[in-house]
């Protein structure tokens, strides 16, 4: 009998007065964008968590993986004890080292698939952050930055390209670097798009129907979101809309610099997932 061998490796890899009609649709907007943030709450958190069973999935299949390679590595000893004597525990055995060999085998086809998916996701990426670059190249520098993280890229920025002091109305630059961003959206269906309003921490001194920086940070979100949307080839189901005001800052201290950086916008752009997830919940 041959000896059965498994060599497996796995690689681990979100104005003080306002006439009667302007105060009629920034209250029709602000409730729609408050129903557009509970479920941007609620698809963040899947996201995340999806994300971490990615991790915990990569270690749970190495683990399981060196824990059948012993045991089968045992076996295999053992077998070759007891098959000099001819006996029915040889053939139990044998009839275990199968078995045990199937599930090696399995395993090894998911943790391969799951490698190729990996690998396929980072070079989305990678193409993701290379055409949103070409598009915007002449606003980089000017309020605008491109960075990848955490399985994403990430289009942010800031005041001084989109929004003047206190308003959600973009200034005409802005408007230019968004639309030619939704032109590459629009002929890259695959991308999911999160766009997520931020500002300083400084209270919010408007008036209105506007309160605070939270109100503040999701009007200048679902601005956004509408002039994207201005692109008739971005399907509105492709994008999620949220207000994150003053709570998640890129930029510690309360100096100038440090809260000119956090009034920012961020179009967060990310390949679909689907595939992967659909194979973690296999495994």
């Amino acid at each position: 009998m041959k000896k059965l061998l498994v060599l497996i490796l796995v690689a681990a890899s979100c104005a003080s007065c306002v006439s009667m009609k302007r105060y009629n649709l920034l209250r029709a907007g602000l409730l729609a964008a408050e129903t557009e943030v509970d479920f941007s709450r609620n698809r963040i958190g899947e996201l995340i968590s999806r994300n971490d069973r990615l991790a915990q999935e990569n270690e749970r299949l190495q683990a399981e993986l060196a824990l059948l390679q012993d045991k089968h590595a045992e076996l295999q000893q053992r077998y070759e004890r007891l098959l000099a004597d001819g006996s029915a525990e040889a053939a139990r055995m044998l009839r275990q080292l199968e078995t045990n060999q199937r599930e090696l085998d399995e395993r090894s086809t998911r943790v391969e698939e799951l490698e190729r998916l990996l690998r396929a996701r980072e070079e989305a990426l990678a193409s993701i952050r290379r055409k949103v670059a070409d598009a915007l190249l002449g606003f980089e520098g000017k309020g605008l930055s491109i960075t990848t993280r955490d399985g994403k890229v990430y289009v942010s920025m800031d005041d001084r390209l989109l929004f003047r002091s206190g308003s959600f109305e973009v200034e005409r630059d802005g408007r230019t670097a968004i639309r030619d961003l939704a032109a590459v959206l629009a002929a890259n269906p695959e991308i999911d798009i999160m766009v997520e309003g931020h500002t300083d921490d400084v209270p919010y001194r408007g008036s209105g129907h506007l309160r605070d920086n939270l109100d503040l940070s999701v009007m200048r979100a679902t601005t956004v979101t509408r002039l994207l949307l201005e692109n008739r080839g971005i399907e509105p189901s492709r994008i999620i809309s949220a207000g994150r005001g003053e709570w998640l800052p890129v930029a510690a201290g309360t100096s100038a610099d440090a809260r000119a950086r956090n009034r920012r916008t961020e179009i967060i752009l990310s390949p679909k997932l689907d595939e992967l997830l659909q194979l973690i919940d296999r495994v």
